[in-house]
């Protein structure tokens, strides 16, 4: 058996000082309180902190939980908008995207996207909409679009059903890692002095004759509740947010929920080399995504009514996206039984009367209530950083109201690096640095740790020298150390086996086996980390297997929600 040492000095995003955090919430008076801990409430806590205000960020589960850990996990251009006329998101989410590269290079990574056509006609319409989208979107040379013939689409891609290929369009789009791009946003701002606890929900809105001025808030890890007190109260709880609404007499809700599944296969039975877009039955496009082992097959787009914490997969989603695979690409059948992990995220969108799904707005929106709530809904991953500049200015008006003296926008938002931000845009080139600085760490577990930690892969692998136990895996042959499990508790808030195997390693969903082989030794040394009994030890393994289970699980379509035509 190994120790976990349990003497280091924690940070201030430590879930062993929880105790130390609830005090600090406590304790005089925030200028800004942000309920919600997805992309939004983090863009928005990061922007709060870098103009000096003094924030806190309460969340009701782990940290990206809900929406931000369960999106298509690309950082978008904006191609689709094109098509809908919005050439202001267009121009908006290209030029974020760059942003968000610049900030944290490690978390941002162009990759190829094949787009096949079937005639003649799809093919000119494709090559007119990719070339005005580099203009408009300002893409780089080396990244703008290539236009291919039948021989050169089957060429890129052999995969692709010949019968069904007129030609392709090849353009850029950045894969991310949403969870860890939410950790990275969030861990910045808590660097710049931001006070972020997750497990805490609001239980009811504080006010006074200025409207509201804080939150009750209840521990859900501990027993009672507190209160944080804040000048302005930022509703950033994504599908959860009329739900905070009605907690301050908010009127009649205003959220659309959508539901995006993905599926992950293994990576043999669906050998992609780059992003596939394929077309359904319906005509809708979804596409296949290859990481690694698996490829991710996503998205629907289906109004939804239901649990919020989890939201099922239904086999006639799985069917419905396994279906557009086989329509487009010769890789044999794909049953569901062929599904090793699969998620379900919500889209809080605005209600737009007599829309499909499809065509709400994915813009966001922001509106302040009758009793001074700021509430933001919609949005998309790539423009967090402009959607809590625009929160922010309501922040501002707010406190200007109340007499607050508001510290001038310092224009910093685009040019400080996320938290693991500092590696330079070459990471081949930094890993190489930290393989000299490492020698007796294999290349790959280096350029692996780079890749989820970024520059902070450092602390990482200084915790493996100066203790050669936390440098060994969790289980043979796995690529997670046990100095990982004790980074996510003591510099990222790990509070449970999922927290760490799901959100912090991505193990749940990306690797063949989902994490169970590692599970018990991780659930182990959390334990020893976070003070658990035995008997809560084996029930956060036990919790584990069931929640693997069930991301194999395929219910009924009456069981999942109120569905409507994909359309």
């Amino acid at each position: 058996m190994h120790a976990v040492p349990k003497e280091r000095k924690e940070g201030n995003f430590s879930q062993r000082r929880r105790a130390a955090s609830i005090a600090e919430l406590e304790r005089g008076v925030f200028d800004v309180l942000v309920v919600g801990g997805g992309i939004t409430g983090a863009g928005v806590a990061r922007e709060a902190a870098l103009r000096g205000l003094r924030v806190a960020l309460v969340e009701r589960r782990d940290f990206a939980f809900g929406t931000s850990s369960r999106s298509s996990k690309l950082i978008h251009g904006g191609l689709r908008y094109l098509e809908q006329g919005d050439v202001g998101l267009v121009r908006e989410a290209a030029t974020e995207r760059q942003t968000i590269r610049r900030l944290a290079p490690y978390l941002v990574r162009p990759v190829e996207m094949l787009v096949p056509v079937a005639s003649r006609r799809g093919q000119a319409k494709l090559r007119v909409g990719l070339w005005a989208y580099d203009k408009i979107a300002r893409v780089p040379e080396e990244e703008r679009h290539r236009i291919l013939d039948k021989e050169e689409a089957l060429a890129v891609e052999p995969l692709l059903r010949p019968e069904n290929v007129h030609g392709a369009g090849l353009y850029y789009e950045y894969l991310t890692d949403d969870a860890r791009l939410v950790l990275a946003v969030l861990k910045r701002a808590a660097e710049l002095g931001a006070v972020a606890l997750n497990y805490a929900s609001v239980v009811g809105l504080l006010s006074d004759s200025r409207g509201v001025q804080g939150a009750e808030v209840r521990d859900e890890l501990g027993d009672g509740t507190f209160r944080v007190r804040a000048r302005v109260v930022v509703n950033a709880a994504g599908p959860w947010v009329d739900a905070v609404r009605l907690l301050g007499d908010g009127g009649r809700p205003r959220l659309h929920l959508t539901k995006g599944v993905h599926l992950v296969v293994p990576r043999e039975k669906v050998p992609v080399g780059r992003i596939v877009v394929m077309s359904a039955r319906d005509r809708r496009s979804v596409f296949a995504v290859p990481r690694e082992r698996v490829v991710y097959v996503g998205t629907t787009d289906t109004d939804y009514e239901g649990s919020f914490d989890d939201p099922p997969v239904s086999l006639e989603d799985a069917e419905y996206l396994l279906d557009a695979v086989v329509r487009t690409l010769r890789c044999g059948s794909l049953e569901p039984s062929d599904v090793c992990a699969a998620w379900a995220g919500l889209r809080p969108l605005l209600h737009e009367e007599g829309k499909k799904p499809s065509e709400i707005s994915r813009r966001d929106e922001i509106w302040v209530e009758k009793n001074g709530l700021v509430s933001v809904a919609g949005g998309k991953l790539t423009t967090f950083r402009k959607m809590a500049q625009r929160v922010l200015e309501k922040v501002e008006e707010r406190l200007r109201a109340q007499g607050v003296s508001v510290p001038p926008d310092r224009g910093a938002s685009d040019v400080d690096p996320l938290s693991g931000g500092e590696t330079g845009q070459d990471l081949s080139a930094y890993a190489h640095g930290l393989r000299a600085r490492w020698p007796a760490v294999a290349p790959e577990a280096i350029e692996r740790l780079v890749a989820i930690y970024g520059s902070l892969a450092e602390r990482i692998l200084g915790r493996m020298t100066a203790e050669p136990e936390l440098a060994e895996p969790l289980t043979p042959g796995s690529p997670v150390t046990r100095a990982e499990v004790e980074y996510a508790v003591t510099e990222e808030m790990a509070a449970t086996l999922r927290d760490f195997l799901e959100r912090r390693t991505r193990m749940l969903l990306f690797d063949l086996r989902n994490g169970l082989p590692e599970a018990p030794e991780a659930a182990r040394l959390l334990g020893e980390l976070l003070g658990w009994s035995e008997h809560r030890v084996r029930e956060e393994a036990a919790a584990y297997a069931e929640s693997v289970r069930a991301l194999r699980t395929f219910v009924s379509g009456r069981v999942a929600g109120r569905r409507t035509a994909h359309a």
